[in-house]
C-alpha cells in the first residue's frame, strides 16, 4: 500500500520498507517497529547493516521502539541484534493514560 498522500496530510513522509537504505538515511530520532511477532526478528535483522551504515556516517543511531504485546522476546531481539549505539524503548500497544486508571 502506498500512504504518501495519508502521511502528507499528517506533516509525515512516507517511506516503504522495501527501500531501507532510504528509510534509514531520512535523519530519523526514532524508529517505530509495528510489525507481527512472526516477522519481528526478520524485520530488525533487515534494519541492521542500515542502521550501522548511519552511525558510521552519522555516529549516531535512532531510538528504536517496539510495540509487540510482549516484552522478553521483543527486549532480547533488539539487544542481541541492534548495534550498541542504538537505544532501544520497548512498549505496549495498549499502553496510554487509560490502561491502568483502575488498577493497583
Amino acid at each position: 500500500s502506498n500512504y504518501t498522500d495519508v502521511a502528507a496530510e499528517m506533516g509525515a513522509r512516507y517511506i516503504p520498507l522495501r527501500d531501507l537504505d532510504e528509510f534509514v538515511s531520512s535523519d530519523l530520532d526514532v524508529i517505530v517497529v509495528a510489525v507481527s511477532i512472526v516477522s519481528f526478528e526478520d524485520t530488525i535483522r533487515d534494519l541492521v547493516p542500515h542502521l550501522q551504515r548511519m552511525i558510521e556516517t552519522t555516529g549516531s543511531c535512532p531510538l528504536i521502539v517496539d510495540v509487540l504485546s510482549v516484552k522478553d522476546h521483543a527486549r532480547k531481539i533488539l539487544l542481541d541484534n541492534l548495534p550498541i549505539e542504538c537505544d532501544v524503548l520497548c512498549t505496549h500497544p495498549m499502553f496510554g493514560p487509560d490502561s491502568a486508571k483502575h488498577s493497583w
